[in-house]
C-alpha cells in the first residue's frame, strides 16, 4: 500500500481524502459484520454447551432428579395407605345403606384427599418425565440405575 494515493487525495482536498479513507473502513466493517454473522450460531452453541455442562447446572438437575423420583415415592406410599383407609373405612362402616351423613362426609373426605394425591403424583411424574425427554437435562441421571427413564403417570 502506497501513502502516495493518499497524499494525492489529500491535495485534491479533504473530501477526496474522506472517500479514499471511507470505503476501505466500510469494506472492513462489513466484512466483520459478515464474519460475525456466519460464526454466531457456533458461538451460540458453545454458549449453550458451557451452560449445559457448568457444574452448578450438572449438581442441580442430578438433584432435582434424585429429589422429584423419592417425592413420588413418598406420594406412592401416602396413596397406599389413604386407599386402604377408604377400604378400612368402607369395611367398618357396614353396608352403604346404614350410613349416616357423618358417615357419608367422612367417606367423600376420605375419597377427596386419595383424588387429590393420586392428581399430585400424576403431575410430579408428568414434569419428571418431560424433563426426562429433554436432550439437555436427561443426561445428567444418566449412569443412575435407581433414576427411571420415565415414571408412569396413573
Amino acid at each position: 500500500m502506497s501513502w502516495d494515493k493518499y497524499q494525492r487525495a489529500a491535495e485534491r482536498g479533504p473530501m477526496s481524502l474522506f472517500w479514499k479513507v471511507f470505503f476501505p473502513v466500510l469494506l472492513v466493517v462489513i466484512v466483520l459484520g459478515v464474519a460475525g454473522f456466519v460464526l454466531n450460531p457456533f458461538r451460540q452453541a458453545s454458549r449453550i454447551l458451557n451452560k449445559t455442562i457448568n457444574a452448578d447446572n450438572v449438581i442441580y438437575n442430578y438433584e432435582w432428579f434424585k429429589q422429584r423420583h423419592e417425592a413420588i415415592g413418598a406420594i406412592d406410599a401416602k396413596v397406599v395407605g389413604s386407599q386402604s383407609a377408604v377400604n378400612q373405612f368402607k369395611a367398618d362402616a357396614g353396608p352403604r345403606d346404614n350410613w349416616h351423613f357423618q358417615d357419608r362426609e367422612e367417606y367423600a373426605r376420605l375419597n377427596s384427599v386419595l383424588l387429590g394425591l393420586r392428581q399430585q403424583r400424576a403431575d410430579l411424574a408428568a414434569e419428571y418425565n418431560a424433563r426426562s425427554r429433554m436432550t439437555n437435562r436427561a443426561i445428567f441421571k444418566a449412569g443412575d440405575t435407581e433414576l427411571p427413564d420415565s415414571i408412569p403417570v396413573e
